[in-house]
């Protein structure tokens, strides 16, 4: 492969036909045609980039807000120049941007003699534009996005669409035995639900405490765990089992007695710190158990990569929200959202909107979609459930289909 290149692109909304020759030409410079609209994507495509170990000299030129094919052309023979009196060898990505802005990029790529592709994401191929020089002298014989999905992860394609941060999630290997014991066991999952949010248990009507002082008081309450059930979370951390019945863990019970008698400037930050592990617990057993289940079951299919369960996605200094369960399928982010199911089930279908249009904000269009249910409806409930979920595209996962090895294929 001639060395060094450069790398023109053409920005719009969906990052992912940007993101991915980024990885596949590592190239030294990037040169992106951006609107006003766009330019912030420009720079979110280029921290994505980032993530996936890629970096390069990036330039964006900003254009009008409506470029026609002279002004996209003219831009693109700029590049060209520049780039070529640089040293630089110079690569035209005509995917992004408007459909004048594709056509003024090709046409000067023509004149230019300038090699161009356009990334064909429903293939996943990249498609040589026969403007120049052969595609393969820089990607090699494949043009499959094969080879770029292996240096892909989730962080990386989150980032690419306006999340500054994607933690790693947590390892769920500790609670997998207790979780699928809950799965199979219902009477003794359905002991735990009333004994986390039943009238006499740990947060009746799932009201959860707001104070320090709240929070404390739920320390000392022991947590009525079937007997199987504590056994197979004695090891795993989520509890405290220094007494003879279970209790929420006291790791910050120093930090909620602080916090509740001194004022302090970072109270916010420091309180959630606090409070995040008895959160944890008492998620596990309310339902998050299923969560586990699920994502066990995703990174033994074979089909998914880098599975991450509740992860956090969000700003690097402000607010983040914990998703369910994050995964690869080839360079296809997949969001799996889990509910326990139950007593107003008529709630999953209005889930099945939300969904959609989070997964857009995090995936963008390319991303696939997983609604898994541990307690589904039955009868017509079910079948309206399936149906709308059909039409949004989204895939219902259950118990019963969750353990075969057809669940998560493409």
């Amino acid at each position: 492969m001639p060395q060094p290149t450069a790398l023109i692109q053409l920005i719009s909304e969906q990052p992912m036909p940007n993101l991915l020759p980024l990885l596949a030409l590592r190239p030294a410079r990037v040169v992106h045609l951006c609107t006003p609209r766009t330019a912030l994507r420009s720079a979110q495509i280029a921290e994505g980039a980032r993530h996936a170990g890629v970096t390069f000299d990036l330039e964006s030129v900003q254009l009008t807000p409506m470029p026609d094919i002279q002004e996209t052309g003219g831009a693109v023979r700029t590049a060209v120049a520049e780039l070529r009196a640089a040293g630089l060898n110079p690569i035209l990505n005509f995917t992004g941007g408007t459909k004048l802005m594709s056509i003024g990029a090709f046409a000067c790529a023509l004149r230019e003699k300038v090699a161009s592709l356009y990334v064909d994401t429903d293939d996943g191929l990249f498609l040589d534009g026969h403007t120049g020089p052969d595609l393969r002298v820089y990607f090699g014989d494949d043009l499959t996005f094969t080879p770029v999905a292996r240096r892909l992860a989730v962080n990386a394609v989150v980032v690419a669409h306006g999340r500054e941060r994607v933690t790693g999630g947590r390892d769920w290997r500790p609670f997998t035995a207790a979780a699928r014991h809950l799965l199979t066991h219902s009477s003794e999952e359905q002991a735990m639900q009333g004994a986390i949010y039943g009238e006499a248990g740990l947060l009746p009507a799932a009201k959860e405490p707001r104070t320090p002082a709240a929070w404390l008081s739920l320390l000392d309450r022991p947590l009525a765990l079937p007997g199987s059930v504590a056994g197979l979370v004695r090891t795993s951390g989520l509890l405290d089992f220094s007494t003879d019945t279970p209790r929420l863990p006291q790791s910050t019970r120093a930090e909620l007695e602080a916090l509740s008698r001194e004022r302090v400037s970072d109270f916010r930050a420091r309180y959630f710190a606090a409070v995040r592990p008895l959160q944890q617990a008492v998620a596990f057993f309310g339902g998050s158990w299923w969560e586990v289940c699920v994502a066990e079951a995703a990174a033994r299919s074979g089909f998914l990569r880098d599975v991450r369960w509740s992860p956090d996605v969000g700003e690097r200094a402000g607010f983040s929200a914990e998703e369910d369960v994050l995964a690869l399928d080839g360079v296809r982010l997949v969001v799996i959202s889990c509910k326990r199911g139950g007593p107003g089930r008529q709630r999953l279908v209005a889930h099945l909107a939300e969904l959609t249009g989070h997964t857009e904000q995090i995936g963008g269009r390319f991303v696939r979609r997983f609604l898994a249910v541990a307690r589904p409806p039955a009868g017509r409930e079910w079948d309206a459930l399936r149906a709308r979920a059909n039409e949004a595209g989204v895939r219902l996962l259950t118990p019963a289909n969750l353990e075969s090895s057809s669940a998560f294929a493409p």
